[in-house]
């Protein structure tokens, strides 16, 4: 991601914005940040700091990217906004909905953005399947099924104390403007630890997008199914 911001914005016909890493922290030590500048190939200029504290008071950082184990998202990001920053929070979020409702709280009392950095959408095909569908060229969306499954083998993997399965820091498979969905859900844990090994979801959606088909009660909306699968030794990916 830093390698990333670091990039000549002209080489995707980008003019109205440039960013600057200013400053990068680790909670261990500052030597450990000076290596993660020099291993990115950040301009000279920038700081590292050994603490977080540091970090979300150098006046230089308009905005902070948190990057740590999700299990410490909460308590990173509200001290960035508690800073007065504006901040992009990897995903998952936070680790419970009572933690994402806080801090979107604490950011509209700051007027400060605040955003869970799923970069998925806004690659240029999501856009463009979101118009697509949107517009109504695929008609009535009835369901929609997203695998995102490791197929790893768990045991010799990730033990009993990977961040992965570790219950201590969120470990599970299933955390790495409509109306709202319903949800059932069904979890099942991992034997050594109980984290999440498998979790499969069912969202109903009230009003769906593309147009309702004919014959719909209230003739401008439909529902739709989503499917939602995460599994740590199954695999999505066909390769």
């Amino acid at each position: 991601f830093v390698k990333d911001l670091i990039l000549d914005p002209s080489t995707r016909d980008v003019s109205d914005v440039k960013h600057e890493v200013k400053a990068v922290a680790s909670s261990s030590s500052a030597d450990r940040a000076k290596k993660f500048l020099e291993e990115c190939k950040v301009p000279e200029g920038a700081a590292a700091y050994g603490s977080y504290e540091e970090l979300v008071n150098d006046k230089n950082v308009d905005i902070v990217y948190v990057a740590t184990p999700h299990s410490h998202h909460y308590q990173n990001t509200m001290l960035c906004l508690e800073a007065g920053k504006h901040v992009l929070c990897e995903k998952a979020f936070t680790t419970n909905a009572a933690q994402a409702k806080k801090l979107i709280e604490t950011a509209k009392a700051k007027n400060l953005f605040l955003m869970e950095a799923v970069w998925t959408r806004f690659f240029p095909l999501s856009i463009q399947v979101r118009k697509f569908i949107e517009d109504g060229n695929l008609g009535a969306v009835h369901r929609v099924i997203a695998d995102n499954s490791f197929g790893d083998n768990v045991e010799k993997k990730y033990g009993t104390t990977h961040r992965m399965i570790n219950m201590d820091l969120a470990g599970g498979c299933l955390l790495d403007p409509r109306k709202p969905p319903t949800v059932v859900s069904a979890v099942t844990p991992y034997h050594a630890t109980g984290a999440d090994e498998m979790t499969s979801m069912i969202l109903t959606f009230p009003s769906a997008p593309g147009p309702a088909p004919a014959g719909t009660p209230d003739g401008s909306s439909h529902p739709a199914h989503g499917i939602a699968l995460t599994n740590l030794r199954v695999a999505s990916d066909p390769d």
